[in-house]
């Protein structure tokens, strides 16, 4: 295809690039019932429409109505198992339960890594998961290696979304609780700007998502119970707030918000019910995942920062040679979908420099 063919067939794409969600929605004076249907899945990009890319949205948008989704029936950590299992099928040694304290530089080049353990492993590039936020602040040995530009980007960016959540087994199937879909999403508006200021607190929150697995995966559970979740994607600053002391009193008062919530919508009271429950916080997902501040969206997608113009300073933006980053805070963003697309970006990046340093021989 030729480059004015290509202009062409992407000249609406282009001409949205600088404008909001809100201002091209806009533009086609729909009714608000209409703007209601469409404005549900704004919150697996994390930001309101009047300050979220329309190319971002568009994305997400084109991605669920042309090719719809998947639910993996061992959940989602089995599209990792799996990947993990073709990746070993290819020579890749994977070593589990061991972390990452240190990654090594000299002269600006990334040599290897250190572990909790002490062991020092060598290698020609590094790939990291951890937020850019943990790497450049604790985990370049030494920190004088670390350029200034890369402390600017970090302070110059937003962190996103973190996640509370409840999951439930309940002692009965879905139906006789009143619980009819998949997937629900629960707000008493739809202003997408008005709950993004909504999540910067500890609630109570006034947009909640939930799901029941068994609609989607019927042996998700033993026969005569279901599976629920509710979900608030709060974001970090609010938690950063909440002392030790107070912890399990801002979780329980939280999680019983959710819960109550979810009951007066079903018209069924669902603590009766209760088999099971886990609750999930920002301090769980840090814990155990160490993500930056429990952050599981990376850096937020804004008119002022967003794939299309981190796309020009990507380059500039490799401050350390040999070291790339795969995850959320990667330059396609969050989700599923941009965490295997960042992951690829990473590698290639590898096997293009590999491939340079080759050619130069």
């Amino acid at each position: 295809m030729s480059k004015p063919q290509m202009l062409l067939k992407h000249e609406a794409f282009v001409k949205t690039a600088g404008y909001s969600t809100k201002e091209v929605l806009d533009t086609f004076n729909l009714p608000q019932k209409a703007l209601d249907l469409l404005a549900p899945y704004w919150i697996y990009v994390g930001s309101g429409f009047s300050d979220l890319p329309f190319t971002i949205y568009s994305v997400l948008m084109a991605d669920y109505v042309g090719y719809g989704s998947m639910i993996p029936q061992k959940l989602s950590h089995e599209m990792s198992l799996k990947m993990a299992e073709r990746a070993e099928e290819m020579g890749v040694q994977i070593e589990y339960r061991q972390q990452v304290d240190k990654i090594l530089v000299k002269k600006g080049k990334a040599y290897g890594v250190r572990t909790a353990r002490g062991d020092e492993i060598y290698a020609d590039y590094v790939i990291s998961s951890a937020y850019p936020n943990k790497v450049y602040t604790s985990m370049i040995e030494p920190l004088t290696e670390v350029p200034e530009g890369a402390t600017k980007m970090v302070n110059g960016r937003r962190l996103s979304l973190t996640a509370f959540s409840v999951i439930l087994i309940l002692d009965k199937p879905a139906e006789e609780l009143n619980i009819k879909d998949y997937s629900i999403f629960r707000g008493d508006t739809m202003d997408t700007d008005v709950l993004y200021d909504n999540l910067a607190g500890l609630g109570p929150y006034r947009y909640l998502t939930c799901i029941c697995h068994n609609y989607g995966n019927p042996g998700v559970t033993p026969e005569g119970t279901c599976s629920f979740s509710v979900t608030v994607l709060p974001r970090v600053d609010g938690w950063k707030t909440v002392a030790a002391e107070d912890y399990d009193r801002v979780k329980h008062e939280v999680a019983k918000q959710l819960i109550d919530d979810m009951s007066e919508y079903f018209g069924v009271n669902l603590l009766d019910h209760v088999l099971e429950c886990v609750i999930e916080t920002p301090m769980t997902i840090a814990h155990y995942t160490g993500a930056w501040n429990g952050c599981i969206y990376g850096y937020a997608h804004t008119m002022e920062d967003h794939i299309v113009a981190r796309l020009q300073t990507a380059e500039a933006e490799r401050f350390i040679e040999g070291l790339e980053f795969a995850g959320a805070h990667a330059i396609s963003g969050d989700g599923m979908g941009p965490a295997v697309t960042n992951g690829r970006k990473a590698a290639k990046n590898v096997l293009d420099d590999i491939a340079a340093k080759e050619a130069k021989r």
